[in-house]
């Protein structure tokens, strides 16, 4: 599961950024976020943050 933003509609083609799949990739599902479902207390090590630092910058 990944959130992303839609960036347009134009009938039934979407386009989104922030996205983490290949361009061109069908979205099989599309779900509101709501900030009550997304995760919280959510722990992992600290050579994964390391790791992920410059992966994803909105």
């Amino acid at each position: 599961m990944t959130c992303c933003a839609i960036e347009s509609v134009r009938g039934r083609e979407l386009t989104v950024v922030g996205l983490d799949a290949v361009s061109g990739t069908p979205v099989i599902d599309l779900k509101p976020t709501m900030n009550e479902f997304l995760p919280v207390n959510v722990r992992q090590p600290e050579w994964v943050s390391q790791l992920m630092s410059e992966y994803f910058q909105p």
